[in-house]
């Protein structure tokens, strides 16, 4: 990968080979505008010594340094420490970046790297965006150059030896209860070549499968909707769980699958293709993704909340203003006269037979006039206790 000498760097560098030889390697490209950073965790005993080794490099090469000491006592660590180092490990580069006015940062993955991880998006069967490690991508304001995907651990190592630059190695790289270290200790190089063919041939077809979601989400999304449509009801589970993900990350609520198993994406794609009902719901963190009719759509599920109000006076609206139907409510009352009491409710299931639309039971007229669960579920009806006949139009 060819570094563009005018642009300015972060570099991440744990002291490790990979991020040792990196230095080196910008060194030989005369990339100069840099600022290495080092995140210490203090997590394992040679973390000082770690730090050491980048100190002593940037002294000797006239870089500047920032080093961000973290101060966390891992026994209260709730979660995968793998995962909470990245997060701190970014935030960390972000801040600097800001503070410096920097885009770019540079990490020191390896080819190795990149098949382990290839390897383990097959054994999980993730749904991926990608196979392997791409060699660009972003990261909030900055764009991630990774140089090194080309090269092995092995001429890494065998560079680093033979011109005697000091660098660090993690032991708990060799406890097997970690997948990844498992899967490294079974890697033979002389394997890669089939491997990286392996990696450009999915992500070809990767690449075709992905124009054909991005063409169904630009024919089928409205506003914070999704169209179902046939086409997408008869295609197969993994196309149907990529066009979730991607209507997601377009209505920006991705977050909600990010460090959560595939189960869910499968779980939302089966019901797509293989439940024939109207109306169904799945509920993730604060959020409901629900169908309705031929569209899936999402809401916060206070909106959900089920609130049944008695409105014996004006005085009583303000009981009412959490509705987000509230200000027709207010009108739909006052056109009627304001003959107390009213009742005002979202509960479907308290309403549908107690209350008429016209001459019919609501519960008929909603199905048959197919008013949508969106509706049923977030806008409030207004009745009069005397003939519990409702009086604002729900469409």
């Amino acid at each position: 990968m060819k570094l563009d000498k005018n642009k300015k760097y972060i570099i991440g560098v744990s002291g490790g080979p990979d991020s040792m030889y990196l230095l080196e390697f910008l060194k030989k490209e005369q990339i100069k505008n840099v600022i290495v950073c080092h995140v210490n965790y203090h997590y394992r005993k040679e973390s000082n010594y770690d730090q050491k080794i980048v100190e002593d490099y940037c002294a000797i090469n006239d870089l500047k340094l920032k080093v961000l000491n973290v101060d966390q006592d891992y026994k209260k660590l709730n979660s995968n420490f793998e995962s909470w180092a990245r997060e701190v490990r970014y935030n960390f580069f972000l801040k600097i970046a800001k503070e410096n006015n920097f885009e770019n940062l540079l990490l020191g993955h390896n080819l190795n790297d990149s098949i382990e991880t290839f390897i383990m998006q097959k054994q999980r069967n993730n749904l991926v965006s990608f196979f392997g490690i791409k060699k660009i991508s972003k990261n909030k304001i900055l764009d991630v150059y990774r140089p090194l995907l080309n090269i092995k651990k092995s001429e890494i190592l065998k560079f680093l030896n033979e011109n005697k630059i000091k660098y660090a190695l993690d032991d708990t790289n060799n406890d097997e209860k970690f997948k990844r270290n498992k899967i490294r200790k079974s890697l033979n190089e002389n394997d890669f070549e089939l491997i990286v063919n392996e990696i450009n041939f999915k992500n070809l077809e990767l690449n075709k499968i992905m124009n054909k979601v991005d063409s169904f989400i630009k024919s089928n999304i409205d506003k914070e909707s999704l169209n179902l449509n046939q086409n997408l009801q008869t295609s197969e589970l993994d196309f149907i769980q990529r066009c979730i993900f991607e209507w997601l990350k377009r209505i920006k609520k991705d977050f909600l699958i990010y460090n959560r198993s595939n189960k869910t994406l499968n779980e939302i794609a089966k019901k797509i293709k293989l439940s024939n009902k109207a109306f169904w719901e799945i509920q993730i963190e604060n959020f409901i993704i629900f169908k309705d009719y031929n569209k899936l759509k999402i809401i916060n599920k206070n909106l959900k909340t089920k609130k049944t109000v008695k409105i014996n006076s004006e005085e009583d609206f303000k009981k009412i203003f959490f509705f987000i139907n509230y200000k027709e409510i207010v009108g739909v009352i006052k056109r009627d006269g304001l003959l107390f009491p009213y009742v005002v409710t979202n509960d479907y299931n308290y309403y549908k037979t107690r209350t008429k639309v016209g001459n019919k039971k609501t519960n008929r007229f909603f199905i048959d006039k197919k008013i949508n669960n969106y509706n049923r579920i977030a806008k409030a009806v207004v009745f009069s206790t005397k003939d519990y006949k409702i009086l604002n139009k729900i469409k």
